[in-house]
């Protein structure tokens, strides 16, 4: 037992050895960058190196995985100085050069106002720029005492590692109990790590985004190390800087700063943002579709309706963001993944909690999955409401979650019990596969065809449930109601049907008192819903949107989605289609809905020059604004081009 023991214990040493000095580096962060955070020595702080524990052990068992296992081989050999030596260098270059990140980003973070991804190292490469080889020398020079430092770090890195060295020349025979003791060990430390690389038992493996959930967006920086950003976004596309039109030729419709021209009193009323998992339009009885769903065409007849509503994109994932912040899905990773999963952002709920409200996201399902709970603290929601906080497994469903209609009765509990004004999105999670109701409507909702249909009508349901519910309470008249869906569902039947069915989705509004209803047939879609709302709110503030407001009749109103590669523009006539470098679609979705007649000539890019311009700049627009970290509510505002 001795023997193993000198591999165990010198082991268990060394990591702990590195989980103090990524904590004190963090602690160097944070006072370094002292005027960027605004936080002393307190609780709270101290909770900070707590969190970071959990992002710590993620990072050091990645980089050290190696070292573990053969650290703890089970091997007579392995005892032998040059095999010592070996793992010695080992564990000094690998972690000389992570810890040395995290020394670099004590620096670096002023200018990037985050911790450095993946494709900070782009720049070594020249991919990012030529000016590394240039900013080197001025960059070490003026930062002279943390190179020093780390210095210091390293050779005391290196001499405590020796203390624990036990090396000697391996000739002494070794017993049967050495070798099993030994490889029980390095299956444990084998799991431990890959618990720790996963950072626990969740559903979905730890990733930047997950810092959020624990303290506030603007302390992330110091939860997360610096080794931990650069794995997680190892390989993930970061986005291009691109001009296709001068930012001083960018008009007031197209460069994302609104200004709200509305001088009226701001109108606090609540908001309820109702995000229904897999909407299509064309189930909708009240736009002619397939299922019956009595309360939702009653609704709509009292509310303002865009039957010319898309989706962003497909995925839930994606929906969110463009619902709650103007977000389109643009790029080839869902922002929630990105590398700018931590840029600043504008949101219905950090827009609106400035000026008061309360907010919350609610998704019955289990806490975690596709990373909701991280991005609604990520936009600003103070509180999230999933399965967890539901509290009763007796509603769970077997798949997602807990069923639509209790939990939609839950949300209208709470609310009642909420300050207002307030602002509130829930998404539900029934309308999926496999397609099933509760076992007590089964009978009830049972309809022909596509199982879909029986899951819309018990949508339905738990709808008027809801509002019936809501009707009852101080909160209902003093709110406008948003319905929309994150993206359609699967289609009902193999008719041919036009391509832009796979993203068309009802968005409407609602307001009890009757004051807003109508049909209005703007092209409309999901980024939208953020500066429709301040407008019905008066909303007297400039702020960061790339949606346009629905209720402003002076911008070219139109959707953008993005998917394997090829951007889709719609406007009122033409649907275009570009690949990022070449048009190579024109259709008349009007006169051609099922996309027969290609429009566009590559030889004659006038028919289409107004819609490729129009996107260029969104893109445009999108690509610098996350970048350069500027969809934020804090975007300098400048005066609006007339």
């Amino acid at each position: 037992m001795d023997r193993s023991k000198n591999r165990i214990t010198p082991l268990a040493y060394r990591i702990c050895l590195l989980i103090v000095i990524y904590e004190v580096c963090r602690l160097m962060f944070i006072l370094f960058n002292k005027e960027e955070f605004h936080t002393g020595l307190s609780v709270s702080t101290f909770l900070l190196f707590i969190y970071g524990l959990r992002f710590d052990l993620s990072a050091i068992a990645m980089t050290n995985f190696v070292f573990i296992v053969l650290s703890l081989w089970p091997a007579q050999f392995a005892d032998h100085r040059y095999y010592q030596k070996f793992l010695l260098f080992i564990y000094l270059v690998t972690n000389g050069i992570f810890v040395l990140l995290n020394f670099i980003d004590i620096a670096y973070y002023p200018y990037i106002h985050k911790r450095m991804q993946y494709d900070a190292l782009l720049f070594l490469s020249g991919e990012k720029g030529k000016e590394f080889a240039h900013l080197l020398p001025g960059f070490m020079i003026q930062y002279w005492y943390i190179w020093l430092t780390y210095a210091l770090f390293l050779f005391f890195l290196y001499r405590l590692y020796l203390r624990t060295s036990s090396a000697g020349e391996a000739k002494a025979p070794v017993s049967f109990s050495f070798y099993w003791q030994l490889s029980l060990a390095m299956i444990v430390a084998t799991g431990l790590s890959v618990l720790a690389i996963r950072g626990g038992f969740q559903l979905k493996p730890v990733n930047i985004i997950h810092a959020s959930e624990m303290t506030a967006v603007s302390n992330v920086p110091i939860v997360l190390n610096t080794p931990f950003t650069i794995i997680k976004t190892y390989k993930k596309n970061s986005l291009t800087p691109i001009e296709y039109v001068p930012d001083d030729q960018l008009t007031d419709c197209n460069r994302g700063i609104h200004f709200p021209q509305n001088k009226n009193n701001f109108n606090k009323l609540n908001v309820v943002i109702i995000i229904v998992e897999s909407l299509s339009k064309e189930y909708i009885h009240y736009f002619n579709g397939s299922a019956k769903t009595p309360f939702l065409d009653s609704l709509f007849s009292k509310s303002m309706v865009f039957p010319n509503a898309f989706a962003n994109a497909k995925e839930s994932i994606q929906g969110i963001p463009a619902i709650v912040a103007s977000i389109p899905s643009l790029q080839d990773e869902p922002f929630i993944f990105s590398l700018y999963a931590t840029n600043r952002i504008s949101s219905i709920a950090n827009i609106l909690h400035k000026e008061g409200y309360q907010t919350s996201f609610f998704h019955g399902g289990t806490n975690g999955t596709m990373g909701f709970n991280a991005f609604s603290k990520l936009a600003g929601f103070d509180d999230y409401y999933g399965r967890t906080e539901y509290n009763n497994e007796k509603d769970f469903d077997g798949n997602w979650g807990i069923w639509d209609e209790p939990f939609l009765q839950f949300m209208a509990n709470k609310l009642s019990g909420f300050q207002q004004p307030f602002v509130s999105t829930v998404f539900t999670l029934n309308t999926h596969h496999p397609f099933k109701v509760p076992e007590a409507y089964k009978d009830t909702f049972k309809t022909e065809g596509h199982p879909m249909l029986t899951c819309i009508r018990y949508l339905d349901f738990a709808l008027f449930r809801f509002f019936e519910q809501a009707k009852n309470t101080s909160w209902y008249p003093n709110t406008i109601f948003v319905i929309t869906a994150d993206h359609t569902g699967p289609k009902l039947n193999e008719d041919k049907k036009s391509p832009m069915d796979d993203y068309r989705i009802p968005i409407v509004i609602f307001k009890p008192d009757g004051s807003l209803k109508g049909i209005n047939n703007l092209i409309a879609n999901q980024i939208d819903i953020l500066p429709s709302i301040l407008h019905l709110l008066n909303y007297p503030y400039n702020y960061f949107s790339l949606g346009k407001d629905l209720f402003d009749y002076d911008c070219e109103h139109c959707s953008v989605n993005y998917n394997a590669g090829i951007y889709q523009y719609i406007d009122s006539t033409y649907c275009y289609q570009f690949n990022g470098l070449n048009g190579i679609g024109l259709y008349n979705w009007n006169s051609d809905p099922l996309f027969t007649n290609n429009l566009f000539r590559a030889n004659d890019s006038l028919n289409s020059r107004k819609q490729d311009e129009h996107l260029k700049i969104l893109i445009q627009v999108f690509n610098n604004a996350l970048i350069n970290d500027q969809m934020n509510i804090h975007t300098p505002a400048v005066p609006p081009k007339k």
